[in-house]
C-alpha cells in the first residue's frame, strides 16, 4: 500500500510473544508500585487531596499536551471508545474535557488490567460506567459508524495487523465522529537502536509517516501535525510522533 518497508503484519505466534511480554511488564510494574504498603499510603494520601485519585501513568499526561489538551473535543458525545487502552487509559484525561454518555475500553489484555488497583479503568468497571472488550483490534466487533469518539494513541506497535486495524478504527467510527490517533513513528536508522532494546520485543510493527497517507486521507483532519524527533516523546528510538485527530465525513 505504501513504499514502507517496515514490519506493518507479524505472524499470531509473533503477537502472541508480544502481548506475553506486555502483560509481565505491567504485572511486574502494579508489584513494584504495591511494595511497602504504598498502595494504602497513596489511598490515605488521595483522601486528603495530597495525590491523584488513580496511580499510574503510560505517558498519557503527555499524550494530552501533545493533542493540547485535547481542546478540539466536543463537551458530550454519545459513544466513545478507547483502542488498546492499556492499564491507565487516556479518556482517564480525554473525559476531563469530554464526556461520553457510553465508554467501551478495549484492550486484549483488560480482563488483566481490570485487577491493577488504584486505577481509572478499575474504578469505572467496579462502578459499572464503562464496558469492557478484550478483542484484538483485528477482530473488534462493533457495529460499522457506531462510535462518536474512537481513540488509538499508542497501539499500532503492539498488534498484528496494522492494515486491518486500522480498516476497523475507520469502520467503527460514524459519519461526523472523530477518530484521534497517536503513534511513535520509526525509520531504518532507529531500527539500529530498537535492536538493542530489552522493550522491543513487546512492540513488534514499526510504521513510518507514509505508511499512514491513504488512511488518515479518509478523514478531515481536526488537528495534524508530526512532532519531530526532538519534540517527539522517545527521541532515541522514534524519529518522529504523529499526532492527528480528524472527523469521518
Amino acid at each position: 500500500m505504501t513504499s514502507n518497508t517496515l514490519p506493518d503484519q507479524v505472524s499470531d505466534k509473533r503477537w502472541q510473544e508480544a502481548q506475553r511480554w506486555e502483560e509481565g511488564h505491567w504485572i511486574m510494574t502494579q508489584r513494584l508500585r504495591a511494595r511497602y504498603g504504598k498502595n494504602y499510603i497513596w489511598r490515605m494520601l488521595s483522601l486528603f487531596g495530597l495525590a491523584p485519585k488513580y496511580r499510574g501513568d503510560d505517558w498519557n499526561e503527555w499524550w494530552k499536551k501533545a493533542f493540547n489538551d485535547y481542546a478540539f473535543l466536543p463537551e458530550d458525545v454519545a459513544n466513545a471508545l478507547e483502542v488498546g487502552c492499556g492499564p491507565y487509559s487516556n479518556m482517564r484525561l480525554i473525559m476531563e474535557r469530554c464526556h461520553p454518555k457510553h465508554l467501551c475500553l478495549s484492550d486484549p489484555l483488560i480482563r488483566t488490567y481490570v485487577r491493577f488497583k488504584l486505577t481509572f479503568v478499575a474504578d469505572l468497571y467496579r462502578k459499572a460506567l464503562c464496558t469492557l472488550d478484550d478483542h484484538p483490534l483485528e477482530e473488534l466487533p462493533f457495529a460499522s459508524d457506531y462510535f462518536d469518539l474512537v481513540v488509538m494513541i499508542n497501539v499500532l506497535d503492539h498488534v498484528r495487523d496494522a492494515h486491518q486495524c486500522m480498516e476497523n478504527l475507520i469502520r467503527v467510527t460514524r459519519p461526523g465522529g472523530i477518530v484521534i490517533v497517536g503513534q511513535d513513528l520509526t525509520n531504518e536508522e532507529d531500527l539500529e537502536v530498537l535492536a538493542n532494546d530489552r522493550g522491543a520485543i513487546g512492540h513488534p510493527i514499526k510504521l513510518n509517516e507514509e505508511w499512514f497517507v491513504p488512511y488518515l486521507a479518509r478523514v478531515e483532519p481536526v488537528l495534524h501535525k508530526v512532532l519531530k524527533r526532538h519534540a517527539g516523546r522517545a527521541p532515541d528510538c522514534h524519529y518522529a510522533t504523529l499526532i492527528f485527530a480528524g472527523r469521518k465525513p
